[in-house]
């Protein structure tokens, strides 16, 4: 039996894609030499509330996967489905990034070697990042729920989970503080594997974000109390949000350097540091509210816009990088000699565009639309809870 839709579901992934291309039109922007102090305050901002992005996909992840499998599970017709629906498509759209490189390769045995490398590290292209570090939530998906689900046999009130959420979060958040002297223990110890998932490719390893899928998860299970829960401490939770917004943008704007020529950093809203990690909980509570908001009051166009970004939010999260490049080019031509913030903007609005549009134009393909976008050509509309482009964004 089909289970109810979350319709905020889909406003979250449609925000949570928006962000990520927002933070990379940034990126992108953000070494330009007419840079001033003003775009970097702007940056800031514009950072900050694009923040949510990585852990709501996450939190997505784990709410869909709880909610629609809280009966038996078959494994292998789980996994099968990842692989189709994320796998492929993500195995497709690594090719052509790492083409220019393939092509230089000196054999063919030697390409593939240098593919297998790209595809499994997911350093094809500077976004797929994400998706390396996601799978493994898939794969380890029937252990967390037996960890869970056991954990949530001893807690018997909703006092203790609210406890028990928040003694985790404290941990986790400690956690983060103990990345660094990991790194170089693990840098010292040199250990195939080991080391290299905990230094050059920790910010992929799934381990490090596993809150945000635990919170997802405790709130799949438990979806009446957990929107409950939200509305009456939406005070409490919009002044962490806020104070913390407060203090993150005083610590980068307070480290710009006016010489030489504005070289501002924005170390501080890295996602593996503490004061980030507390930010980033709060950010996921504050932006499901303002999801729960939206899918009850959002009606017309900008109902059918944001559903259609959810429908298509894992192509066009695949294909964004391609099309940010389009973008800036566009941009830069469109706005020539204007201020960088708002050429930034403008990319942003035709990045967004671009891939959602390129996305349903190729999902249209038969056959090969789903190699391509993990979307079959019947999928014409969102499901009732969709799974992975589909479970995060897909994820």
């Amino acid at each position: 039996m089909k289970k109810n839709s979350i319709k905020e579901v889909h406003v979250l992934r449609a925000l949570a894609f928006l962000a990520v291309v927002l933070q990379h039109s940034i990126g992108h922007y953000l070494s330009e030499p007419d840079t001033t102090l003003s775009d970097g305050v702007m940056f800031t901002l514009f950072l900050l509330i694009s923040k949510f992005s990585v852990p709501v996909f996450i939190f997505i992840t784990g709410l869909v996967l709880f909610y629609n499998y809280d009966g038996p599970l078959r494994y292998g017709s789980f996994l099968q489905k990842r692989l189709k629906d994320i796998g492929i498509p993500y195995l497709f759209w690594s090719i052509v990034y790492a083409a220019p490189a393939l092509l230089q390769s000196t054999g063919v045995f030697t390409g593939i070697q240098q593919f297998a490398g790209l595809a499994f590290t997911g350093k094809a292209s500077y976004h797929l990042w994400y998706i390396v570090m996601i799978i493994p939530f898939y794969v380890t998906f029937p252990l967390w729920r037996w960890v869970i689900r056991k954990v949530r046999s001893r807690i018997l009130t909703s006092g203790r989970a609210i406890a028990a959420m928040v003694l985790l979060a404290a941990v986790y958040v400690y956690g983060m503080t103990l990345i660094w002297p990991i790194y170089q223990v693990a840098e010292q110890w040199n250990v195939p594997v080991l080391t290299p998932m905990l230094t050059e490719y920790a910010d992929r390893n799934s381990l490090y974000f596993f809150y945000y899928f635990v919170l997802g998860a405790v709130s799949g299970l438990a979806l009446t109390q957990w929107r409950e829960w939200l509305r009456r401490n939406g005070p409490l939770v919009y002044a962490v949000f806020f104070s913390l917004s407060a203090y993150l943008t005083y610590r980068v704007v307070v480290g710009f350097e006016n010489t030489p020529a504005s070289q501002n950093h924005y170390e501080d809203l890295l996602l593996l540091r503490p004061v980030t990690a507390v930010f980033l909980i709060a950010s996921i509570l504050v932006t499901y509210k303002f999801g729960m908001r939206a899918a009850e009051s959002v009606k017309g166009v900008t109902r059918r816009a944001l559903w259609m970004v959810s429908q298509y939010s894992y192509g066009a999260y695949l294909i964004h990088a391609l099309m940010l490049t389009w973008a800036t080019l566009l941009s830069d031509l469109l706005l020539p000699q204007m201020n960088v913030t708002l050429r930034m903007i403008l990319a942003f609005i035709l990045c967004s565009a671009m891939s959602v549009l390129a996305t349903f134009a190729l999902s249209r393909i038969p056959f090969l639309g789903q190699w391509m976008t993990g979307l079959g050509k019947a999928k014409k509309k969102p499901q009732p809870v969709p799974s992975l482009s589909a479970d995060s964004m897909k994820g």
